[in-house]
């Protein structure tokens, strides 16, 4: 297996654990709505958390374009907690605060990305982050988790002004690099955003599976799957003692 001249790389959910960060965001919201109104915060938890999804999907454009942030985003999240227990709307937005905050203390990278921007660094690999979402929030968790000096390019959405699955932001990043579609691998965590939408644009998806999700029959198909960076790195080591060897 020949070795790529870059990396293309997902953030959330692919270098950082978003889902453990946005149930501590959640869990630091629901726990201000119990202490004052005397009631069951993992209750609060798990119902708000339940609807998370949907309240996301009618901001989405806005959030991969910038035109929505945390406050307007988590602010709407807690209106709708706050109408299911029939509570004043008003706190909506120092939940919002209290959410985001307790994020950013919980976003970490996952333990073997370290080792990936070493490996890559070592290598002559060049590495380019493409993530969806607004400016400030990405950057934000770029600087949480000690990786915004990381990368050789930086590709964010609302900077963009384009969004996986378009192809156009994997070409974006491939200028900044100057490196060309066939020679690169972008990897992440979505068959949909990431894997269909880099391999529209020539470069080979990686789906990284670090939860062993089944893959679905309509589902696009990866140019290769991957359950960590180790793995990856593995296989590069493979394919180069195999060009190696006598």
């Amino acid at each position: 297996m020949d070795e790529p001249d870059a990396l293309l790389l997902d953030l959330d959910g692919t270098l950082i654990d978003w889902v453990e960060a946005l149930e501590a965001g959640v869990a630091a919201g629901a726990a201000r709505i119990a202490e004052a109104h005397g009631l069951d915060a993992a209750e609060i938890t798990a119902a708000t958390l339940a609807f998370e999804a949907e309240v996301y999907e009618l901001h989405a454009t806005g959030w991969l374009l910038g035109g929505v942030g945390t406050g307007e985003l988590y602010g709407a999240l807690w209106r709708r907690a706050l109408e299911v227990y029939g509570l004043d709307e008003p706190a909506a937005g120092e939940l919002a605060e209290a959410q985001w905050a307790a994020e950013l203390a919980a976003f970490r990278a996952y333990d073997d990305v370290a080792g990936l921007i070493e490996r890559a660094a070592g290598r002559g690999i060049r590495l380019a982050l493409v993530t969806n979402g607004p400016s400030v929030v990405q950057r934000a968790k770029l600087e949480a988790t000690g990786l915004a000096d990381a990368f050789d390019a930086v590709v964010i959405s609302a900077e963009a002004g384009v969004a996986k699955p378009e192809p156009r932001i994997f070409r974006t990043a491939l200028d900044a690099l100057g490196v060309a579609p066939g020679r690169a691998w972008h990897v992440g965590d979505s068959l949909e955003y990431d894997v269909a939408g880099a391999q529209a644009a020539g470069v080979r998806g990686v789906w990284l599976n670090r939860h062993g999700w089944e893959h679905g029959r309509h589902q696009p198909e990866p140019g290769l799957e991957i359950r960590s960076f180790d793995e990856l790195l593995a296989l590069c080591d493979s394919g180069n003692s195999a060009e190696t060897a006598p």
